[in-house]
């Protein structure tokens, strides 16, 4: 008599499951990724980033030399620099910036070597210049290094020449839209609910200049 023939054994496929800690660590990276692109598809306006640049408010906002004052002639108002031995007649603004972002400043200058500029703490630093008598245009790129959250944007004139004027000044790339007062020594608000929207900052009331 044959011996009866033994049961196979049943295979089950069995799902490797992950221990809990890197299934965690899994939907912690998930979500970070949505987060980043959700960053990624809502990214900051670019504004414009200078306070007076047209030099027609006050608070004047602009850090400026003793030798250098506001000028205008009806509906246009500019900067009159008069450099010395010991002066460049320079004016400065800081501004805030975002972390490795690209930033384009426009300037209309005219006059004896009239210069723009933006500098930064993590080595950021480009200029140009001008010598025409009448008014031009002057522009410039500079990128913000990983850390870095404020620039500093300049113009003046070169020491024992002749005066230059500054017509307007803008600096446009990703960011916040300055507060009135132009004080950039903490950080923009918060975003706050689901919405995006911005809290509230104090309000600075400007006076234009006729």
């Amino acid at each position: 008599m044959r011996a009866p023939a033994r049961p196979r054994p049943v295979h089950r496929s069995r799902r490797s499951r992950l221990p809990v800690g890197l299934a965690v660590a899994a939907l912690t990276a998930a979500a970070s990724t949505v987060g980043l692109a959700a960053t990624a598809a809502n990214p900051l306006p670019r504004v414009d980033l200078i306070v007076n640049g047209a030099f027609d408010s006050f608070p004047w906002v602009w850090n400026c030399e003793p030798n250098v004052w506001p000028s205008s002639i009806p509906h246009d108002h500019y900067v009159h620099g008069l450099p010395t031995a010991d002066s460049n007649a320079k004016c400065s603004q800081r501004v805030r910036v975002e972390p490795n972002s690209s930033y384009t400043l426009y300037a209309t200058v005219r006059g004896s070597f009239a210069f723009v500029g933006v500098t930064g703490t993590a080595g950021e630093s480009a200029y140009t210049w001008s010598s025409q008598s009448g008014w031009n245009s002057l522009s410039l790129q500079v990128t913000t290094g990983p850390d870095t959250t404020d620039l500093t944007v300049y113009f003046h004139g070169w020491y024992e020449q002749a005066f230059y004027d500054v017509g307007r000044v803008s600096f446009i790339g990703p960011g916040y839209e300055p507060s009135p007062c132009g004080e950039p020594s903490t950080r923009p608000p918060s975003p706050t609910g689901g919405n995006g929207t911005p809290s509230p900052t104090p309000s600075c009331r400007r006076t234009y200049i006729p």
